[in-house]
């Protein structure tokens, strides 16, 4: 069950077995549900029945926040970010980022969670996702991965992170222009070699939930030989969830990061539906696994040579509000 951001729209997508599917090549319809470690293991829910309504946010008020860190989740925080300073000073990676996992024991089913959900974040990708081999996912993402209708294709670059304080524009310093300015790159040099043509557009400050990010939009007409999968391959995981260069920061993280992301910063959405054979794909940041006992809510922070462990920390901190404050 999902909402497009933006829209009064909520979709939902059934299928009629519990069959287990993937999709390889991206080019099947249905609703794919891809992981961070992607090794030919996308989840697809085929479109059997699709269901439709639409739904009026009611801005309910989010819940403040009272949950408190573990003595030990803050030093681990904190050494791994320190691990990662280390290799970015030994030269090879630029970029890491390095996220945990935020176990949470609560009551709330998982209808009133979605409810919340449209509710608190109408500009956001929200969703509800269930397989019984897979599990119970939900989120709010902000940032779109690729939009792909005929030969034209959208993302965005959404890195660099500030707290919303009202009636106050974002400040922006060095370290969030550049990490910002990163990820455009990667995503402008990747996407060259499949798009005949390339439009950036200006960088912008974006409002989501309690945060404030940076982002560029960027437009390509792609080449007669380019395919769905090569786009994913070539994007897929950006700088803004993984580091730079890729490769070596994805070994890092799967290396020190202590726990699986699973789905978390991977993509999801809709594949090669409707008439016009669209596919919207959305980062999977800002969400979270709901377990038998409560939730595992998962965040994490983009670790550059200037970065400061006990900033990092506190940036972690308020992003863990967006989910937290559902509960």
């Amino acid at each position: 069950m999902y909402r497009k951001p933006n829209q009064n729209e909520v979709k939902a997508i059934f299928q009629n077995s519990d069959e287990l599917f993937t999709t390889t090549d991206f080019e099947d319809s249905g609703f794919v549900f891809a992981p961070f470690d992607l090794k030919n293991n996308a989840v697809l829910i085929k479109s059997d029945r699709i269901e439709s309504v639409s739904y009026k946010s009611s801005n309910g008020k989010k819940a403040s926040i009272g949950l408190e860190p573990t003595g030990t989740a803050k030093a681990n925080y904190l050494d791994l970010v320190q691990k990662g300073l280390n290799a970015i000073a030994k030269g090879g990676i630029q970029k890491v980022v390095l996220s945990r996992k935020i176990e949470v024991n609560h009551q709330v089913s998982a209808e009133r969670i979605i409810t919340r959900i449209l509710d608190a974040y109408p500009s956001a990708f929200c969703y509800l996702f269930f397989h019984p081999r897979v599990g119970f996912w939900c989120g709010a993402s902000p940032e779109t991965f690729l939009h792909v209708e005929k030969n034209r294709l959208k993302t965005m670059s959404l890195a660099g992170t500030l707290p919303y304080q009202p009636d106050a524009e974002p400040r922006w310093g060095e370290k969030e222009l550049e990490e910002q300015a990163i990820v455009t790159r990667f995503i402008t040099d990747r996407l060259s070699k499949e798009a005949e043509a390339l439009d950036i557009k200006d960088l912008k400050s974006v409002k989501a939930g309690l945060l404030w990010h940076l982002k560029t939009e960027i437009w390509a007409t792609l080449s007669s030989n380019a395919s769905l999968k090569n786009s994913i391959g070539l994007l897929h995981p950006t700088p803004a969830v993984c580091g730079l260069p890729v490769e070596l920061s994805k070994e890092f993280i799967l290396e020190h990061e202590g726990y699986n992301r699973k789905y978390y910063t991977g993509f999801l959405g809709e594949l090669g539906m409707g008439e016009s054979n669209v596919t919207a794909l959305y980062v999977n940041l800002r969400c979270m696994e709901l377990t038998q006992s409560g939730a595992s809510v998962f965040v994490g922070g983009g670790i550059t040579a200037d970065s400061i462990p006990e900033n990092e920390w506190e940036e972690i901190q308020n992003k863990s509000k967006t989910m937290l404050s559902l509960l």
